[in-house]
């Protein structure tokens, strides 16, 4: 055997085993790389180019929803919403339809109380967009990150799947095969422990 021949079979073994070690660390994993295919279909079909919603909310009585764009595998928008404000609904028009006085009396709050908790103005904190050259201007938001499905699908992959012996781990595919749900909950934790990400909907867009 040469010496070339050695090395060569030694960076095949090396890369066999790190495969191997690699198998097996994340739960749900099946269903995960079926979807993970799906992905990939969808990901050509569309030439990369789609929008998602993601949606959140807390035990505390708030609830909103994040829609990002993607176009040829770069966001180019983030718009998000609350439907729900501390118990208050949004109304059907949106936010700006609410005059900001009856929210702030439904609240028990006034109008720099609200900035002052929120960081922003009512209209500016419940219900904006931001386009390409602003992406992540908003801070001090509920929002969901700025990344794209196959930066999702990697976080699912690396992180919110892995296996964990403190807590549930979860995994769903209920947009027509592609991710829905990816994430764990510390066991015995009770209200807003879920780390992870919820999908709503995943859409080709022209």
């Amino acid at each position: 055997m040469t010496k070339r021949t050695a090395i060569f079979l030694t960076i095949i073994v090396g890369l066999f085993l790190c495969a191997s070690c690699e198998k097996g660390q994340i739960e749900h994993e099946n269903r995960f790389e079926r979807s993970y295919e799906a992905w990939l279909a969808f990901k050509t079909a569309s030439g990369n180019t789609y929008r998602y919603e993601v949606s959140g909310g807390t035990w505390a009585g708030s609830s909103w929803l994040t829609s990002i764009t993607v176009r040829q595998g770069r966001v180019v928008q983030r718009d998000f919403h609350y439907t729900v404000f501390n118990d208050v609904r949004m109304p059907e028009g949106g936010w700006a339809t609410m005059p900001v006085e009856e929210l702030l009396t439904q609240l028990g709050l006034s109008a720099d109380d609200f900035v002052e908790r929120e960081g922003q103005p009512f209209h500016q904190a419940l219900q904006w967009t931001e386009t390409e050259s602003e992406l992540g201007t908003h801070e001090r938001t509920p929002a969901s990150g700025i990344q794209t499905l196959d930066e999702v699908y990697h976080m699912a992959r690396t992180e919110w799947l892995k296996k964990r012996a403190d807590a549930s781990v979860s995994f769903e595919a209920k947009n027509d095969g592609l991710i829905s749900s990816a994430g764990f909950w510390p066991n015995g934790c009770m209200d807003d422990c879920f780390t992870g990400i919820s999908i709503r909907s995943i859409t080709a867009i022209d």
